[in-house]
């Protein structure tokens, strides 16, 4: 199937000859609504002269004398998209016209006046541009009601030059157009407003995709074309990429570029892949084969994955969920954080003491007493009880912090990670036994903190103190996004795609 959308403007029905305009004009001024003249514009097109008046003016001066008078009128515009379609034999179904109309936002005291833009709708065009298209291609049947659109703002919105206005208008539109998604779609968006012109042009993209073909005329030498829709298309689909990056929807942006099923074509492609790979790992807290692509495929400068690098990961996804507005996701990625890096701190420094249990998870030995003697007595006796008893003890809640706090007494002086213990573990425990969602503040008072800043920071210092004796010339690292490597990929997405963004 093969459907023809037209926009419609002020050059698309103009006179060969203006002899008749004046006594037509005078038989048509109560339809007209004012006695005021019109002027015209005259031009030469293929060595002929035109005369240009009012597209509504025109519409209704001359739509009541078509019988007699039909001979008087050129059509440039739609003549050339005409003839090119003939001429590659395309043979058309439907036709679908788009006309205009902002009767109800203009005032009546600007309906008299002969140059507003009102004078330029197209509206009464229909029955002249009906009873051309019906000549010109015989063969299709148009529904005079269903395929003549027009776009008529309601009472007290903006006008046809307003391109937020206009783009709701033939975005409701379109919605309505029942074309099949097989159907070929051609459009002609050069008449009408510029608003007119983008929101067809990105309305006609976003329905119809791949299936639209662009045609444009030069109304002066005839001579038509159809363009590329690939840099049309690749740029609106660039740009949903792009807002997509923005939400860290890495999958999303994956459809978006046409990365999910077909092997990349060329190295940059090859790269934003293994990027995006990255991403959806690190999405999905799969921190280990996040890792695992980060330094098998190059992707940045690190040739390691250090122990404490997890918690800056689960901390950073802590902070992108809490901007999605994922409250429950951001308390428990930021606890996450915290907790998983003590554990991770006490497989290293206490390896010979430490197993994992399929069952009960990291657990450690009671041989840990003989290097820190007054972690059994930190203990509660029901845990010592049991640490008798079995021999070991799970890593996790009081005896993971009574380990940690054995181990590194500087934890008395640090006033961030002491707040895991005493204040951020009873209300994590509150609010997951919640089958509410969380307010942004109760995340942030879960860590006795007031700001997203501050919630940032005071996290970003517990995992500090406990990776201190690790980091870097033991060095702190000052923000989420620098000690994330997730943060470092995504930057790396964002100028990949920018790069890739000009090479389409």
């Amino acid at each position: 199937m093969n459907v023809w959308i037209i926009t419609t403007g002020s050059s698309d029905v103009q006179l060969k000859n203006k002899d008749r305009w004046n006594a037509l004009h005078s038989k048509a001024l109560s339809q007209l609504g004012t006695s005021k003249q019109f002027s015209f514009i005259e031009s030469e097109q293929s060595g002929k002269k035109l005369w240009r008046y009012p597209s509504r003016a025109m519409g209704i001066v001359y739509g009541q004398a078509l019988a007699e008078h039909y001979k008087d009128l050129e059509f440039p515009l739609v003549n050339s998209f005409s003839g090119y379609l003939k001429k590659e034999q395309i043979e058309l179904n439907r036709i679908i016209v788009l006309l205009t109309d902002q009767s109800d936002v203009v005032s009546a005291a600007n309906k008299d006046k002969p140059s507003h833009p009102y004078w330029q709708d197209t509206c009464t065009l229909k029955p002249i541009l009906e009873h051309y298209l019906n000549i010109a291609f015989a063969d299709v049947v148009m529904d005079s009601d269903r395929d003549f659109i027009v776009l008529k703002p309601n009472s007290g919105s903006a006008g046809l030059d307003d391109w937020n206005e206009v783009l709701n208008l033939v975005q409701q539109e379109f919605i309505k157009l029942d074309i099949p998604e097989d159907a070929t779609v051609y459009v002609s968006h050069q008449a009408g407003t510029p608003a007119i012109s983008s929101a067809v042009q990105f309305s006609s993209l976003a329905r119809f995709r791949t299936n639209v073909q662009f045609l444009v005329s030069n109304e002066y030498s005839q001579e038509t074309r159809p363009i590329s829709r690939s840099n049309y298309l690749g740029a609106i689909q660039l740009q949903e990429a792009k807002a997509l990056l923005e939400r860290h929807d890495y999958a999303g942006v994956r459809d978006i570029l046409g990365l999910t099923n077909t092997a990349p074509s060329n190295s940059q492609e090859k790269r934003i892949k293994y990027l995006l790979d990255a991403g959806e790992q690190w999405n999905f807290a799969e921190f280990h084969k996040f890792k695992k692509i980060v330094v098998d495929r190059k992707l940045l400068s690190v040739n390691n994955f250090l122990w404490y690098q997890s918690g800056y990961e689960s901390a950073y996804l802590a902070l992108v969920r809490l901007e999605q507005g994922n409250t429950v996701e951001a308390l428990f990625h930021s606890f996450r954080a915290v907790e998983g890096t003590v554990i991770k701190w006490a497989e290293k420094r206490y390896s010979s003491h430490i197993v994992k249990d399929p069952q009960y998870g990291v657990q450690v030995k009671k041989s840990i007493c003989q290097e820190l003697p007054g972690y059994f007595n930190a203990l509660s006796s029901t845990m010592q009880t049991n640490f008798e008893r079995r021999g070991k003890i799970g890593l996790y809640g009081d005896q993971l912090y009574e380990l940690l706090k054995q181990a590194r007494p500087d934890w008395k002086s640090h006033p961030d990670i002491k707040i895991v213990w005493e204040v951020a573990k009873k209300e994590r425990n509150n609010c997951f036994h919640r089958l509410e969602g969380l307010q942004e503040s109760e995340v942030f008072d879960a860590w006795d903190t007031k700001t997203k800043n501050d919630w940032k920071q005071r996290i970003l210092s517990c995992i500090n103190f406990i990776a201190k004796e690790h980091l870097p010339q033991q060095e702190e690292f000052t923000s989420l996004e620098d000690a994330s490597l997730m943060a470092k990929v995504h930057d790396e997405l964002v100028n990949a795609i920018a790069h890739y963004e000009l090479q389409t």
